[in-house]
């Protein structure tokens, strides 16, 4: 998916503005020695004219360029309270250390702009969601000599591949009269056409749950309860481009399939899959004989990924302690995973547990108070459509 493609830097305003600390020669003086303008990055105060020969118009205009383009890049500046008489004074060398490392910092040519730059054309092997009417979308990999058929008829891969997204293709069959539309992946459109392992996340509910766990780029979250991994792209787009999901299930069948379905995608560098129950109700036990048989396959054939797990991990995330900035719970019993969140999570992070019923709000409730975390509220959402149509009402009555 696009979202998971590398950011590409391109000049934006910062850069094109070429804002930067200055350090100029002034002209000569008299005595025929050039003054070179103290520069601001070895601690000289830039923001006064003073210092230059004569209050030299040019040294008080650098002054005040650059006094502007520190307040621009850095903002007021650092004050430390001497509350301490034994603390560091100002002429500390690590104290100019720090300060001219912090100077470094207000150069426009630091701050690219990062544009994800989107694919157009459709790609050998590259993931296409297909539209066939309203209510029903499927998906497919462009692999060359392949064909996609459905009830409207047989679409050839090779049809899909060198086209835009977006175009409308017509089937080989029935004289062309069927036709499909080729889309660009999102989170949303596969959660629409993904192969139902479990019940699944739609699209309103994930919105809600990416809001109030305040999730945004390059954070850590842990997410129990893969499933079809549907909630696992919502989440992966928004943690994007250096972020990263730890995603639990306790049933190996569905971690292949996930860890499949992720390396396809193109997202397997933002999330790692994990055969564990983090309630810890499973701890060194198959989940199934259908789990056991596709262990001791995995471990005869030497699977590159997870050549030595034959057996289910123990409970808990095993990440360590403060290691996740938000956790997400899809659990029957997501109270029993409480204690192990509370452990794993950052001071300030944030739970979220997913439930259908209002007694697993109740204990869950009861499990976060218990165990430190705060300000817990219980969301129902529901999508309600408006339709607007136009009336004519009769005027109202005058009085004669």
């Amino acid at each position: 998916m696009d979202f998971a493609r590398p950011h590409r830097l391109e000049d934006g305003v910062a850069t094109r503005s070429k804002i930067r600390l200055l350090t100029e020669t002034l002209p000569p003086t008299d005595g025929g020695d050039d003054h070179e303008m103290p520069s601001t990055s070895a601690g000289a105060d830039a923001a006064s004219g003073e210092g230059y020969a004569g209050g030299d118009l040019d040294g008080m205009l650098l002054s005040a360029a650059n006094r502007a383009a520190k307040d621009l890049f850095l903002g007021p500046p650092l004050t430390r309270p001497r509350l301490d008489p034994s603390a560091k004074n100002e002429d500390d060398p690590s104290s100019c250390v720090q300060e001219e490392r912090r100077l470094r910092l207000a150069d426009s040519r630091l701050y690219p702009e990062r544009c994800l730059a989107p694919s157009h054309i459709i790609a050998p092997h590259s993931l296409v969601v297909i539209f066939e009417s309203f209510d029903s979308l499927s998906f497919a990999y462009a692999t060359p000599g392949q064909v996609f058929s459905n009830r409207n008829g047989h679409f050839a891969h090779n049809d899909f591949i060198g086209k835009p997204y977006g175009c409308k293709i017509r089937s080989r069959s029935s004289g062309g009269l069927g036709y499909v539309y080729l889309l660009r992946p999102t989170p949303e459109l596969w959660s629409r056409s993904l192969p139902h392992r479990t019940q699944i996340i739609h699209e309103l509910d994930a919105a809600v749950i990416v809001c109030q766990l305040n999730l945004r780029p390059n954070c850590v979250v842990c997410e129990s309860g893969t499933g079809s991994g549907s909630m696992s792209h919502s989440i992966l787009r928004t943690i994007a481009p250096h972020g990263k999901l730890h995603t639990f299930e306790f049933n190996r069948g569905r971690v292949e399939a996930a860890r499949k379905e992720f390396e396809k995608n193109g997202v397997s560098h933002l999330v790692d899959v994990h055969w564990r129950d983090v309630c810890g109700k499973k701890d060194g036990m198959f989940d199934d004989a259908g789990d056991a048989a596709v262990a001791a396959a995995a471990s005869t054939a030497g699977d590159d990924t997870s050549p030595d797990q034959t057996r289910i991990e123990k409970g808990g995330f095993g990440l360590g302690h403060a290691k996740a900035h938000a956790i997400f719970l899809d659990l029957p019993e997501p109270w029993l995973a409480v204690p192990h969140a509370a452990h794993t999570i950052v001071p300030g992070g944030r739970i979220g547990s997913y439930s259908p019923c209002i007694e697993q709000s109740q204990k869950l409730v009861a499990a976060i108070g218990k165990y430190g975390f705060h300000s817990a509220r219980t969301v129902e959402v529901r999508m309600r459509e408006h339709f607007v149509d136009e009336i004519e009402m009769e005027p109202p009555p005058t009085a004669r």
